[in-house]
């Protein structure tokens, strides 16, 4: 036996040796070596098995054992297989539509980008520049204008002279394709304006008006002077209706020509690829001859435009899968905008109500301004039922950063970025942009988009003389590129939200818990999924911002702010998700425990937390 074959042992005075098979044991005490030469066997000996397994009795038990072995298996598949196919299926999870949570980007054509170097922007602009758009969460591209429009110096995409036609100023049909590919091409969309209800006085419709077919009019009675009623040039004895000017008479619905022509474009436009469109002033669907609006009418007026959009997708195998949105804006008749959207003939209204604000109107208290916009319009949305759409900046507007400090318009990105529903950004409002230079001081809210901070391209924007006004060029900070290249600029804070918003279904799909104003100056709410009791499922956002000029300590053990932390969740595991560029205490994705000591925010500052 060799020293690999051998394993020795010690167990207090014995020894133990074995060696294949044979095991020797030797007592110290007693001086007696024990041999066994085999282990005991454990068990039936195979002399006992083969007694049994030919013995009369076991050979019929082991065969009815061993069938009803295999039958109880197949019971329990086939028993298995029925549950699965005969047990209610789970209720699947209700996605969003693809308009609900995205960030959308409204944009100037004329003023986004010349790539053609004629001082206007143009669609092969905007297709050059939509990975700039997509490098930082924008998913919607919604260019304006698009069709013809009348060549004056403003670009209202209100002063319509051709439906069906794209403006020869912006690039060709060609172009206007190549733009919706490209968008489409990087998983995004494009939505546009479709004016329906109103023209410019240089639309053929209008030249026409001895037939007065086409625009609402009426005669020129002695004694009716409404202030909203235009007499023709040329023809006093005829009066026509503009809205929202004398530049916009208001098209005849009842005529079956403007329902044709427009329904034309509509089809056109869906046959390119367009996703969808923005349609407002429905109020002007349907008026008498007074001017008064019908509201039950436009309501008519907006479902056969409905329905006519409804067949073409369904006459087309291409489109049977795409939704296509129509949406107008709060700004017309709201509780028009409100039926509409109860019927289904609208997917969604913009609410513009921030758009009206300024820190005049908000004085003395900008946080409890805000609170109680935000307040009025989660009543608006319950009442109605449908979903959000925010934008606190667009064209007919100052800008935001030129309404209100610039820290106070990027806190208010920052809540804008973190409330339910979709939103609606004003180019250049992701990083600041502010009012053009103007001489007349008209429209300086649709002054270039600034992608560079000086020299003689004007911002980046176009390599000639431009038409529309720009900045100031001393503001170093003003425009895309300098901001890119810091990390916690508004540019790069509006990057990092745009992009949460789209990854995480608290904030998606999220409920909010009701904002609560704390000492005049602080804003706190939060996002989160509801499960029963309250609690949550995944992760809770809570967003607090400082509208004022001091810090402020937010303290959640208090009950006004505890209540916005969910019962299964934890305030003293917070991870900072994102911070403005002022907050120095926390740093993004570390974690704070805010159960032992409050949360410190310098003025005009603002952080979202997760839980």
């Amino acid at each position: 036996m060799t020293t690999k074959d051998v394993l020795i042992a010690e167990e207090g005075n014995n020894f133990v040796e074995s060696g294949g098979g044979d095991i020797a044991t030797f007592d110290k005490n007693a001086e007696v070596v024990k041999f066994e030469l085999e282990p005991k066997p454990i068990g039936l000996t195979k002399e006992q098995l083969e007694k049994y397994r030919n013995d009369p009795f076991w050979k019929p038990v082991r065969t009815v054992l061993f069938v009803l072995f295999w039958f109880a298996w197949a019971l329990m598949f086939a028993g298995a297989i029925a549950i699965v196919v005969l047990s209610p299926k789970c209720a699947e999870k209700q996605k969003p539509d693809w308009w609900q949570t995205k960030v959308s980007y409204q944009l100037l054509t004329a003023t986004f980008y010349d790539s053609d170097g004629d001082g206007i922007g143009d669609f092969a602009g905007i297709s050059q520049k939509i990975d700039f758009l997509r490098k930082i969460g924008v998913t919607t591209v919604y260019p304006t204008p698009v069709i013809k429009i009348q060549k004056d110096e403003y670009f209202n995409e209100y002063d319509v002279v051709d439906h069906v036609s794209i403006d020869d100023r912006f690039g060709t049909e060609e172009q206007f394709q190549e733009l919706i590919d490209t968008v489409h091409n990087r998983g995004m969309f494009l939505v546009m304006d479709l004016p329906i209800s109103t023209v410019d006085i240089s639309h053929p419709w209008f030249e026409k008006r001895e037939e007065s077919k086409f625009i609402v009019a009426r005669p020129s009675e002695p004694g009716f002077n409404k202030t909203n009623f235009y007499p023709f040039h040329g023809a006093n004895n005829i009066k026509y209706l503009g809205y929202p000017t004398s530049q916009n008479p208001v098209l005849n619905w009842r005529d079956p020509d403007v329902k044709d022509t427009i329904n034309r474009a509509f089809i056109k436009f869906l046959d390119m690829g367009v996703d969808g469109f923005h349609v407002d002033h429905i109020s002007q669907l349907a008026v008498d001859n007074s001017g008064e609006p019908n509201h039950d009418n436009s309501v008519t007026m907006l479902k056969e435009i409905t329905q006519s959009i409804q067949r073409h997708i369904d006459s087309k195998e291409e489109l049977a899968q795409k939704k296509i949105v129509l949406f107008s804006t709060l700004k017309d008749v709201e509780d028009l905008h409100v039926k509409a959207v109860e019927t289904g003939l609208l997917h969604y209204v913009i609410d513009n109500s921030f758009a009206n604000l300024n820190e005049k109107k908000c004085e003395p208290s900008i946080a409890k301004c805000v609170h109680d916009a935000l307040d009025q319009a989660y009543r608006r949305h319950e009442v109605a039922k449908y979903t959000p759409h925010w934008q606190f900046s667009n064209s007919e507007v100052s800008r935001l950063a030129s309404r209100f400090p610039s820290s106070v318009a990027h806190l208010l990105s920052f809540l804008q970025l973190t409330l339910p529903g979709a939103i609606s950004i004003y180019y250049g409002q992701e990083y600041g942009l502010k009012d053009a230079v103007n001489k007349n001081g008209d429209f300086k809210q649709m002054g270039v988009m600034q992608w560079y901070q000086t020299g003689t391209d004007h911002h980046g924007f176009s390599t000639n003389d431009i038409f529309f006004p720009e900045s100031d060029d001393k503001l170093e900070m003003d425009n895309y590129n300098s901001q890119f290249d810091i990390s916690d600029s508004p540019l790069k804070i509006y990057r990092k939200l745009a992009k949460l918003r789209q990854r995480d279904e608290a904030l998606i799909v999220g409920e909010t818990v009701r904002d609560e104003l704390i000492n005049d100056d602080v804003i706190l709410f939060s996002r989160y999924v509801q499960a029963s009791n309250n609690t949550a499922t995944g992760s809770v956002f809570v967003v607090a911002l400082n509208f004022g000029e001091i810090e402020r300590t937010v303290d959640f053990s208090i009950p006004q702010i505890s209540k916005l932390i969910p019962p299964n969740k934890d305030i003293s595991k917070a991870e900072v998700s994102v911070a403005t560029a002022n907050v120095t205490a926390y740093q993004a994705r570390q974690h704070y425990n805010f159960a032992e000591s409050p949360m410190v925010l310098p003025p005009k500052q603002a952080v979202l937390l997760k839980l």
